[in-house]
């Protein structure tokens, strides 16, 4: 067979579960056709023997996939193949047609290979009685023709020779190198007048020169051989047989046997031409015999578990097989009770007019092998008499027919539960392809019949299983194990508004919104690949005509051995859920975007205030009420600029925006930094700062920066909720049971009332505000403390004993252990506190605020610098060609051209390009720092800015 077409895509049929799993289970090649020769299914048997991909022949016609079936006794050798189905759709019974010649690839893809089949069609009934499909199993007899063009040759061989012993006096010499049996029988009651050795090995090494074949062989009177051998000496007549089964008695030299031999008895003539003698020659062919044998009762199995629905009733066909197949033993079933130590008889293994044995027998009466029995061994006893765990009960056993048995173990679920007999009345060697083929009946009769007691109960819970679904508020829906829906309850088909049945298969896929469709389902034939359960959200029509957001969840229901049996899904409507989602998101991104907003607007206006008061401590230096005002202006900018500061970073950091630079650091550093940050509010307030410190070093691995924010928030809440005079101690502790580190800070303020202490690092959280708590704040930052905290893999925690008995408020943080500490390098040399002198710069100012331009230039100015100024960039654009500029200071956000356009036509001339660029603008999130060096500034302020920072910049 072969396949040159391109494949079709695979048509949409669906052989059931249990079609299936039988049809893998056979293990010759077979392929299943629709009644119009679509081929749906083919097994793993076929493809081995034909080198074909299943890929390549699902979907296709039959003579599409194969165009070179064989022409047998028609023009068309298709028409032969297909009246050969038409048959068995018209009688729906098994077609056989004669043995066919194929030629395959050979393995190593080089020319093709001689195989020869005998194809069987066998129909498969639907519920309706009517075919289904059809089965084509072709049993490859490639060996069998082989053998018997082998054997006909041999006996040509074995005439010949025949001929030249006739001829020749060395007769003897010519039958001892015979490689066959051989024996020469001589006048009418044929007495054995030699044998080689091949014939002494089939009858047991008896001897038998001398002796009639009565007297050497009394079995072959029985089994009819001579019956044979006397017509063959009357008639003249050579008489040629295949496979004829021979039982050969139990001899001093041998057991027992049954074989199977292909042999010829050929007469011999004198000169007259008168028959005087029979040669006897032939091969032993008993291992073919039985691989025939073997495979016959698995094909009959599989027939017999297509037809029926029980389980019993499968245990009775398949003890049936076993018997017929093992010749004269008979084969029973039946369950087992270990409590009791008894066996229930089901089925009869005696024979036809024997006295049945009890309905319940003892294991003690016919052996002391139980305990192995159900540990799942087979018991195989070849002679009552002689082993060791029957001989003493050998008398009753011989009674209920049973010389020789086996007892095959049936195990579910870990117990022995059933027990296969399979009895002889004579002793008997059993072989290892009895036992072979013993267990592998077994095994399937018991996996088939675990499955039909599943589908059974399956089945008779359906009932109940429709009536709870219909009773849901989910829309509930079930699928075969390849993914096709079977089942969909009536809230189904009322949401969808539906006909009942018109969305089984696949047709419930365009009922998705198209643009759902391609995900949900890729990800559900990933599901029936993996066995994962299968979750998503899509839209789906309703029966308004609109499409509803739903929640799709569906799991695998197993089998007792493992396998999916079935899908079970629901739909829950969440469209409601799905909208109000929706609506917060948007408005949550309304919130971040209004802030960031706030954010510049706040900074624009601060700007020219802070710079205001930086003039006015320049200008004013000996007036002590300017400096005095200049100080409050300061201080009261720089509390606003913290309240926008914490505003934004709650906003990054709730929302997982902040990416934390991650190094080791020593705890002592974070201290230092957090309270220089406090000290000016701590001594402002004339508090106490207290610092219990342990002796050595504590190390933990994070952003400096966020845990140095973090620590000052606790000591500036601190600070601002406790009376002025009070006590703050700041503490660390290691704590070694959970490979952690505390910092807490404690205060003897207002403490917090149980009701707060809940959602006290809840955002905008704050306690009832009091006249000496005008500073308290936004509520922002304990919610700050807690997600760096979170964000460092830690924790916080709040306590206190009450209103007026002061708070503490704890960070925890995985302590890094010492082996883990990287070594740390030299602190950097602290950054001047003062002005850096240096020479006049020619500077260039562009902010369209007005006074943030002017008071900012004039602050420059002050210092010492050269200042233009201007509102919009194309006039500093133009002016930037005809000045000489040592450094420029833009806004980004310009009315007609944004600060980015300018500074990246200010790099793109020959006359600014190496100049120094300063962004100074209201946007200070990450993105807008990134887009201003990309556009080409050197460095990127926030406004109002730090004029000490910009003056070492321009020092520098």
């Amino acid at each position: 067979m072969s396949n040159i077409d391109p494949p079709v895509p695979p048509a949409a049929f669906a052989p059931d579960a249990d079609f299936t799993a039988l049809f893998d289970a056979v293990p010759t090649p077979c392929l299943a056709v629709t009644p119009d020769l679509v081929i749906v299914a083919v097994n793993d048997a076929h493809l081995r023997a034909t080198g074909g991909r299943r890929a390549q022949l699902l979907g296709r016609h039959l003579f599409d996939a194969f165009p070179d079936n064989p022409d047998l006794d028609q023009p068309d050798g298709s028409a032969n193949i297909g009246a050969a189905i038409a048959r068995v759709i018209q009688t729906k019974a098994p077609d056989t047609l004669p043995i066919q010649r194929y030629d395959v690839p050979a393995e190593d893809g080089v020319g093709f290979v001689e195989r020869y089949w005998k194809p069987v069609h066998v129909p498969v009934l639907g519920a309706d009685g009517e075919v289904k499909y059809v089965i084509q199993h072709a049993e490859e007899v490639t060996q069998r023709v082989r053998e018997a063009d082998q054997a006909a040759q041999m006996r040509a061989e074995l005439v010949a020779q025949a001929q030249t012993i006739r001829d020749h006096h060395s007769m003897a010499e010519l039958f001892q190198q015979a490689p066959v049996f051989m024996a020469m029988l001589e006048g009418p009651a044929h007495r054995f007048t030699f044998v080689n050795a091949g014939y002494l090995q089939l009858i047991g090494q008896r001897e038998v020169l001398g002796l009639t074949v009565a007297q050497g062989l009394p079995e072959a009177a029985d089994q009819g051989f001579i019956v044979l051998l006397d017509e063959v000496y009357r008639s003249g007549k050579p008489y040629v047989a295949n496979g004829t089964r021979y039982l050969m008695p139990a001899t001093a030299h041998s057991p027992a046997a049954e074989r199977h031999i292909d042999f010829v008895y050929q007469p011999v003539r004198d000169g007259d031409g008168l028959v005087t003698g029979i040669l006897v020659q032939g091969i032993d062919v008993t291992d073919r015999a039985l691989r025939e044998l073997r495979r016959h009762a698995l094909v009959r199995l599989g027939d017999a578990a297509r037809r029926v629905r029980q389980p019993d009733d499968l245990l009775i066909q398949a003890c049936v097989i076993l018997g017929e197949t093992l010749g004269a033993s008979r084969v029973g079933y039946g369950s087992v009770d270990l409590d009791t130590e008894t066996f229930t008889v089901a089925r009869d293994w005696s024979a036809p007019g024997l006295q049945a044995p009890p309905a319940t027998l003892k294991f003690s009466d016919y052996g002391n092998f139980l305990e192995e029995l159900s540990q799942g061994r087979l018991i195989a006893i070849d002679d009552v008499d002689f082993d060791p765990r029957t001989r003493d009960m050998a008398v009753k056993l011989k009674s209920r027919h049973a010389g020789a048995f086996v007892d095959v173990p049936v195990i579910e679920r870990g117990t022995l539960v059933a027990m296969i007999f399979v009895t002889s009345d004579q002793p008997r060697c059993w072989s290892e392809d009895d036992l072979a083929l013993i267990r592998e009946v077994a095994e399937r009769t018991r996996s088939t019949s675990e499955r039909l007691r599943s589908e059974s109960a399956l089945r008779a819970s359906e009932a109940r299983f429709r009536t709870i679904a219909n009773a849901m508020p989910q829309m509930v829906w079930s699928t075969l194990p390849n993914g096709m829906h079977d089942y969909f309850n009536q809230r189904w088909y009322d949401f969808t508004g539906v006909p009942p049945g018109s969305t089984h298969g696949e047709a419930w896929n365009g009922l998705l919104h198209a643009d759902d469709q391609p995900r949900a389902w890729a990800l559900w034939q990933q599901c029936l690949a993996t066995g994962d359960t299968y979750e998503i959200q899509y839209r789906l029509r309703h029966v308004s005509g609109r499409f509803h957001w739903v929640l799709a969840r569906a799991l695998p229901i197993r089998g007792d051995t493992g396998h999916i049996i079935r899908w079970m899904g629901t739909c829950t409507d969440i469209h409601e859920q799905k909208l109000a989602e929706t609506e917060w998101r948007q408005a949550s991104q309304r919130k971040d975007e209004f802030l960031a907003m706030l954010a510049h607007e706040l900074r624009n206006p601060l700007a020219p205030i802070s710079t205001a008061a930086q003039l006015l401590r320049l200008r004013g230096s000996h007036d002590t009420p300017i400096q005095h005002a200049s100080d409050i202006i300061i201080r009261q900018v720089k509390h606003m600029t913290d309240l926008v500061d914490d505003l934004l970073d709650v906003s990054r950091v709730t929302r997982g925006l902040v990416q934390l630079e991650q190094q080791d650091l020593e705890l002592m550093a974070i201290v230092n930094g957090a309270v220089e940050q406090s000290r000016p509010l701590l001594e402002a307030r004339h508090h106490a700062l207290v610092l219990r410190l342990p002796p050595g070093q504590l190390h933990v691995r994070g952003d400096r920066t966020r845990l140095v924010q973090a620590l000052a928030n606790l000591l500036n809440n601190a600070a601002k909720y406790t009376p002025q005079g009070g006590e703050v101690v700041l503490a660390l502790e290691a704590r070694a049971d959970s490979g952690e580190v505390a910092m807490s800070v404690t205060d003897n303020g207002i403490g917090m009332s149980a009701e707060l202490l809940p959602r006290v690092f809840d955002l905008f959280a704050q306690a009832e505000r009091t006249p000496d708590r005008a500073q308290g704040g936004l509520g922002l930052g304990l919610a700050l403390v807690k997600s760096i905290a979170v964000l460092h893999g830690g924790s916080a925690a709040a306590a206190s004993d009450g209103a007026g008995k002061g708070s503490t408020f704890t960070i925890l943080l995985p302590l890094l252990p010492p082996a883990a500490v990287a070594p740390q390098a030299p602190s950097a040399a602290p950054l001047p506190t003062m002005l850096p002198e240096g020479r006049s710069l020619r500077l260039m100012v562009v902010d369209d605020n007005q006074d943030a331009g002017r008071t900012l230039g004039a602050l420059l100015e002050a210092q010492g610098h050269q200042v233009l100024i201007f509102e919009d960039a194309e006039t500093a654009l133009r002016a930037s060609a005809a000045h000489e500029v040592d450094a420029f200071i833009l806004d980004i956000g310009l009315p007609d051209m944004d600060g980015y356009e300018l500074a990246r036509r200010l790099r793109a001339q020959a006359g600014t390009a190496s100049k120094l660029l300063i962004a100074l603008t209201g946007y200070g999130q990450a993105h807008d720092r990134l887009l201003s060096k990309v556009a080409g500034f050197d460095h990127h302020f926030v406004k109002p800015v730090d004029h000490a920072e910009l003056g070492r910049v321009l020092a520098g």
